[in-house]
């Protein structure tokens, strides 16, 4: 009984370490994931701003939602930092505010093309306050980016 135990206790030990390194890989796997959709995300931030600057609105609904579909997969899926029960939640509440955000500026941007369609008096002082919420908008989707990275994302301070 004893010689069983032993080849028994090997391959027990090595299905451990197999499941240990597969888990770690698939960790690292999902981080790469997300490091990819950030980076994505970020080039798409300087190409939002911009366009929101110059008022391409027509320009934002598929910028914006390719966003929105990362915070979604950021709902679902943790990078290697987050660690303890609250960080997971921190992490999750950052993704689903990104995605409320996402989601107002497409609400909003809808809007503002369909008023932009409409000819504007002429002479008459332009004011339009759509233009403002979705600049507001595109700000707290920068803000959940910030807040996300100064948490998980840490770089010493020189």
């Amino acid at each position: 009984m004893r010689g069983v135990t032993k080849p028994l206790a090997i391959v027990a030990a090595s299905a451990l370490i197999v499941v240990g390194l597969l888990a770690g890989s698939a960790r690292q796997a999902a981080s790469a994931d997300i490091k990819n959709l950030m980076g994505d995300n970020f080039q798409n931030i300087q190409v939002i701003l911009f366009n929101l600057v110059s008022s391409k609105y027509e320009k934002l609904p598929g910028q914006i939602e390719t966003i929105h579909k990362h915070a979604v997969e950021l709902t679902k899926r943790l990078p290697d930092t987050v660690k303890s029960d609250a960080q997971k939640r921190m992490f999750t509440t950052y993704a689903y505010q990104l995605e409320s955000s996402t989601s107002n500026m497409l609400t909003v941007l809808e809007a503002l093309n369909q008023h932009d369609k409409t000819a504007q008096e002429p002479g008459k002082l332009n004011i339009d306050y759509l233009r403002v919420v979705v600049a507001g908008q595109f700000g707290q989707v920068v803000t959940s980016c910030v807040l996300c990275h100064n948490q998980f994302r840490r770089y010493k301070l020189k």
